[in-house]
């Protein structure tokens, strides 16, 4: 339409002309897109809203009400999310003295949110307490198997192992505690095979209780380990040392260089083991008819630092290399002391241990945060020669960086340097057993490997008794240790370290038991059924029957059938 334009008036003559007819002041102006003149309200003209109906009004201001609330919320949840991912919630740290996580395990409210299917997470510890009775029975059943099967195991002869080996592997159980029972819910997952008294224990079997992803199916993974011999639970102190060291003590004083190591986790029992083999091989090195002196020095490894445990003060040593003697190494200025009795022997050892660094931990009160080595030099008392040496070596004990996260930053180096020097001393043992010879590199990758390189060169005979623990809340550390101790061994082409790995699986701790249906009754199970039914008054009715009588012919009978075969119109 065209555009009609106004009248030619100036604003106050626009202004007067309203006044005068009572309507409200309005201004005219021009549309920018050519639509016309649009009028605006002035000043004292009512809101639109005011305009509306009182109904339609309230409807509008609770509806605005209402998104505004909505948008309130909306902010406040997204400021919430996003302070949350920005700070997650920190943890107080826990003392060296608190108990792991695993004594803190309550079956009761565990399984059942378990049941309840949660998202919940759960570690492996956790649910192999919760779960107990579930894997004992498992695992009863399988060395029932296993009893059964015993004459399938080929045992050979220590002698006859010791006599082309250079490097001897020995794994000692140590008891379950009673306080693991009760505090932690553990069980025994180690089993030594053959159990037979007439033969001499060479395997172990590992029993790893797990769940698969679905946190429902409990599997179990039993790992079997070869190795020279293997002592129980019920084992003494002097039988593991007639075993595994007798035969190095009486080779060192024939002149032979000899070593014996432990090797394990923390609060496995390497310290008991090491303080009974001292304490007896200190009566064999002075009763015996070799007319023989010797020589005690006892240093300590703490990271890259040795110090000497024979002095008070602990004065710290430095390693220096022997120029004479490729890859030799000696702790320089390190005292030595010259026992005449058994006893003199015995306080040394005893004197030096005290010395020794301890700290607790997770796994063990005192656990040992160092390596201590006791060199023992024998000479003949004659001309003063030297006869032959033995080293006792106690390693401190292994850890997986989850167990020290608590610790502190020192703690955490320490046991970062205590894992790389038993890196570096299983490397230097692989080359000894493989290779018959240690390469000079592999003993400078650490002072625990400096310090034994004479007592790893070719011409000496080693001994390693690695130590676990039967604890299921063990099994990491535990399967960590045999496959080191296997991995040792001097092996055939037809032999390997984890001879045999089986795989059981358990049923799904969520599946009810459910009888069967009648119909899927086999013939046995309809005579037991006919036997046992008021207490056997209908046994006479089982032998009515024909033998392939299955529970779905047994469902078809009609009930004049069944009279008829019961004998009874009631």
């Amino acid at each position: 339409l065209p555009e009609v334009p106004l009248p030619q008036l100036k604003g106050p003559q626009v202004h007067e002309a309203n006044k005068e007819e009572g309507t409200p002041l309005l201004m005219s102006r021009q549309d920018p897109f050519g639509a016309g003149p649009q009028p605006n309200v002035g000043r004292d003209a009512p809101a639109p809203s005011a305009q509306l109906p009182p109904a339609v009004r309230q409807r509008l201001e609770a509806r605005e009400e209402a998104r505004r609330a909505q948008r309130s919320r909306d902010v406040s949840s997204d400021r919430e999310v996003s302070e949350r991912v920005r700070s997650p919630p920190r943890r107080e740290p826990r003392s060296t003295s608190e108990r792991p996580s695993v004594t803190r395990v309550h079956t009761g409210p565990r399984a059942a949110s378990l049941g309840a299917a949660s998202r919940q997470m759960f570690n492996k510890n956790e649910l192999r307490a919760a779960h107990r009775a579930l894997f004992t029975d498992a695992i009863a059943k399988y060395q029932a198997k296993l009893e059964q099967t015993t004459a399938d195991f080929v045992v050979r002869s220590p002698s006859a192992l010791r006599s082309s080996r250079v490097v001897d592997v020995y794994v000692r159980k140590r008891p379950l505690f009673p306080h693991e029972e009760t505090k932690r819910n553990d069980f025994d997952v180690v089993s030594v095979l053959p159990r037979s008294s007439h033969s001499s224990p060479t395997q172990v079997i590992l029993h790893n209780c797990l769940f698969q992803a679905d946190l429902r199916t409990p599997v179990i993974h039993h790992l079997r380990f070869a190795f020279d011999h293997v002592f129980d639970d019920e084992v003494s102190d002097e039988h593991v040392y007639k075993n595994a060291a007798m035969s190095l003590v009486e080779s060192a004083k024939t002149g032979h260089a000899n070593t014996i190591l432990m090797f394990g986790q923390t609060g496995s029992g390497k310290t008991h083991t090491i303080k009974a083999i001292e304490r007896l091989a200190a009566h064999d090195l002075f009763i015996s008819g070799h007319r023989l002196s010797l020589t005690l020095s006892v240093v300590e490894l703490r990271g890259s630092h040795c110090f000497d445990l024979l002095l008070p003060n602990l004065p710290e040593l430095r390693l220096r290399e022997l120029r004479e003697q490729q890859s030799a190494f000696i702790a320089e200025g390190a005292h030595e002391l010259h026992p005449q009795t058994p006893e003199d022997l015995v306080a040394a050892f005893e004197a030096a241990r005290q010395r020794r660094a301890t700290s607790a931990t997770e796994a063990n009160d005192e656990s040992s945060r160092s390596h201590a080595i006791c060199s023992i030099r024998l000479f003949e008392r004659s001309g003063g020669s030297p006869a032959g040496s033995l080293t006792l070596v106690d390693c401190a004990g292994t850890e997986r960086r989850k167990d020290s996260a608590n610790h502190s930053k020192e703690r955490q180096q320490e046991g970062a340097e205590i894992n790389a020097s038993l890196h570096a001393l299983k490397e230097c043992i692989r080359f000894m057993s493989k290779r018959q010879r240690i390469p000079p590199h592999a003993f400078r990758a650490s002072a625990l490997t400096k310090l034994l390189a004479t007592s790893l060169c070719s011409e000496t005979r080693l001994s390693v008794i690695c130590t676990i623990a039967p604890a299921a809340s063990d099994t990491e550390h535990t399967l960590s240790t045999l496959r080191t101790g296997a991995t040792l061994r001097i092996k055939g082409s037809d032999q390997r370290g984890e001879s045999d790995v089986q795989k059981e699986v358990l049923q799904n701790i969520l599946t009810k038991q459910r009888d069967l249906h009648p119909r899927q009754w086999s013939p046995q199970q309809v005579q037991t059924w006919l036997t046992e039914l008021e207490d056997g008054n209908f046994a006479d009715v089982s032998s009515s029957l024909p033998t392939e009588f299955t529970g779905q012919m047994l469902v078809r009978l009609s009930e004049g059938h069944c009279v008829q075969l019961c004998g009874s119109e009631g």
